[in-house]
């Protein structure tokens, strides 16, 4: 069934889908590449909850939500069949246009664990169309999975599949930060589950993202940009909501339970990147800022 919903949106006959599942296999870019959000920042203009999107209002049924991001050059269809577009970022030169299908129109329910459908396109600074994918063909399931976030640097497509809800209906098998050749059609790596479930961010030749759920551990993981390896796994009291990168060397994360962790950035630009708490462990950790501990009650953000 959704193999045709998404015939009935678009069609995609380039190159098959080399849908490996495998880590490990280095992406064809020099050093850590060029791009990164420092140098080109994503807009978010609804930076409240997981989804980043540029649309406002309710995500199901044909009406009712409204365009909140830039302009949409002319050339750019702000939708595809039962395709909207949701997100709308320069990138590489020119424009990634990320489209979704809303709920309760033909390929997902509200409420139901089928993917809805999901297509990518890169427009140059022309609005010339470059390339399209059909993302649902490379994920690693057709159910239980959302995507969250998606970010193209460098000729790279990233994405997350984020769990749709707790992760024990996927059995712990969502939310992985996904790396795709979109010319080549291939799935170049994909980390291990768990990985990421909301916005994530690019810094030289690392992604840093974070996952957390309700009476879910919550983590910031910091990922190798050209393997998707883990390199580091910290420990943070509640789920990491935003992730803003204040400068080359710091990034600050806002918790779900309100309260904002600092931490410093070394190495993003080499092979040797590290994540280091700034705050002590009391300020913000499990022992305070929790959600049970009443989150900023206990903890007001420091400066």
């Amino acid at each position: 069934m959704l193999g045709a919903a998404l015939a009935g949106c678009y069609r995609d006959t380039a190159k098959p889908i080399d849908n490996t599942t495998k880590p490990g296999n280095a992406l064809a870019m020099t050093g850590c590449g060029s791009h990164d959000d420092l140098k080109s920042a994503p807009i978010d203009v609804m930076p409240e909850g997981r989804l980043r999107t540029q649309s406002s209002g309710v995500l199901s049924g044909a009406t009712g939500r409204t365009w909140e991001g830039a302009p949409v050059p002319d050339g750019i269809p702000s939708k595809q069949g039962t395709l909207e577009l949701f997100l709308l970022d320069k990138a590489d030169g020119g424009h990634l246009a990320f489209y979704r299908e809303p709920y309760n129109l033909h390929s997902c329910t509200l409420g139901g664990a089928t993917n809805c459908a999901y297509q990518v396109r890169f427009y140059d600074r022309r609005g010339a169309m470059q390339w399209e994918l059909a993302l649902n063909e490379v994920m690693s399931r057709p159910d239980q999975l959302e995507v969250q976030d998606i970010r193209l640097a460098d000729g790279v497509l990233y994405f997350n599949e984020a769990c749709q809800s707790y992760s024990s209906g996927a059995n712990g098998k969502c939310s992985a930060l996904v790396a795709v050749d979109p010319r080549a059609r291939k799935v170049m790596w994909r980390t291990p589950p768990l990985t990421s479930n909301g916005r994530f961010r690019i810094r030289g030749c690392y992604i840093i993202a974070g996952y957390g759920f309700t009476a879910e551990p919550d983590w910031l993981h910091l990922v190798d940009r050209g393997s998707g390896a883990v390199m580091q796994k910290l420990f943070v009291s509640s789920s990491p909501e935003q992730l803003t990168l204040v400068g080359p060397d710091r990034l600050d994360v806002q918790l779900y339970s309100g309260i904002t962790r600092r931490f410093r950035l070394d190495g993003m630009d080499a092979a040797n990147g590290t994540i280091t708490a700034i705050d002590p462990d009391p300020y913000g950790g499990a022992g305070y800022g929790g959600a049970a501990y009443g989150g900023a009650t206990y903890a007001t953000p420091r400066p």
